[in-house]
């Protein structure tokens, strides 16, 4: 892996990919410790989820507003195919590709109930990019009448609360018969999805489970999808229903345009006014590449808090020690125009997941 922009520490002789200061700040002067070699357990990307429903008093949004199909677009296929019927959003035709939103999202609940005809077959896109197919550019849980005889003989990870292909559901769904409504929740929390089917569990994955990614097939890595995007209707060549569609956006949006939701609440000190902060970290573009990984690193990394960007500056003001919070962060707060070399484009959205591990004061 390599950087363009890194920091060093000379003692340690470690290269650190951390795009993480501001342009003047690129290099941290050798006299600050930008490194703790203290063993201490990376991100926790590979230990067993906990997958709580997270608490939060952000109202659910509907998303099927007005009489007619505003708020949606109709990507890859024909909006003949897609039409409003009362309270009910009804999908005619194979041709129809994705019915996509308008709005994105990074970490939400969604809640619907869908409909569908014997042998019917549809999906939900997560988190999809405005360009390609979200199966593959986004996610995708899979929706079935799985007691079908042509389905008879799918893969495991083809049948309802699957990521389609990718992830199997870690139990059968309880689907109500063909023609009936289901109910469908998908909770998006950082790395975590978690898919209720009519009320319970059917999965909960961790997209960031590097044992995942070694059993995963193709070249499309959970670990890389987008971090934010829209939301997708899949078509199909039988009729498929939605209805009751809506969205609890989980993120705290601020007034600077910096967006955030806690993933885990620290229990020790607060960041408040100190000196630097000693952390783990993971950095994304919006299309889903990594610049960096602490993780490969195994130690975690300490930076002085005012040479951060301003994104996460503001955005780490309010952490405790311990806590665990995803950020999402406009190019404004971060490198502008100018981006970090071949690391960063210019314009860039970055999304951060911070760990904070320590906390130290002047």
């Amino acid at each position: 892996m390599t950087f363009s922009k890194s920091l060093l520490c000379l003692a340690c002789t470690v290269v650190l990919p951390v795009p993480l200061l501001n342009a003047a700040d690129e290099i941290i002067q050798t006299t600050a410790a930008t490194v703790s070699t203290t063993d201490a357990a990376p991100l926790k990307a590979d230990a067993t989820p906990a997958f709580l429903a997270p608490k939060s008093d952000h109202p659910f949004t509907p998303l099927i507003v007005g009489t007619d199909l505003s708020g949606w677009t109709v990507h890859e296929g024909k909006s003949s195919a897609w039409r409003r019927e009362g309270d009910t959003i009804r999908c005619i035709s194979s041709t129809g590709g994705w019915l996509r939103s308008n709005a994105v999202y990074s970490d939400f609940v969604l809640r619907l109930e869908y409909r569908i005809q014997a042998g019917g077959n549809t999906g939900i896109g997560l988190r999809a990019p405005a360009s390609g197919n979200p199966t593959f550019t986004g996610l995708e849980i899979q929706l079935l009448d799985d007691g079908a005889a042509k389905y008879a003989d799918l893969r495991a990870d083809q049948y309802t609360g699957s990521i389609y292909y990718q992830v199997a559901a870690s139990k059968k769904a309880k689907l109500q018969p063909v023609n009936e409504w289901n109910q469908c929740e998908i909770c998006c929390l950082g790395d975590e999805v978690t898919v209720r089917i009519n009320g319970e569990i059917v999965n909960q994955v961790r997209l960031n489970d590097r044992q995942q990614e070694k059993n995963s097939q193709g070249v499309h890595l959970l670990s890389q999808r987008p971090p934010i995007g829209h939301l997708a209707l899949q078509s199909h060549s039988t009729q498929v229903d939605f209805r009751k569609i809506e969205v609890q956006d989980l993120a705290v949006h601020a007034a600077s345009g910096l967006n955030y939701v806690d993933l885990v609440a620290g229990t020790g000190e607060s960041v408040g006014d100190a000196a630097s902060v000693t952390l783990h970290y993971v950095g994304q573009l919006e299309n889903g590449k990594r610049f960096t990984d602490t993780r490969d690193l195994g130690a975690p990394v300490q930076v002085p808090l005012h040479g951060l960007i301003s994104g996460l500056q503001e955005g780490i003001q309010g952490m405790k020690v311990g806590g665990r919070r995803r950020m999402v962060i406009p190019p404004q707060l971060a490198y502008g125009e100018a981006g970090v070399n071949d690391s960063i484009p210019g314009n860039a959205t970055l999304v951060f997941e911070v760990e904070i591990r320590e906390i130290t004061r002047n």
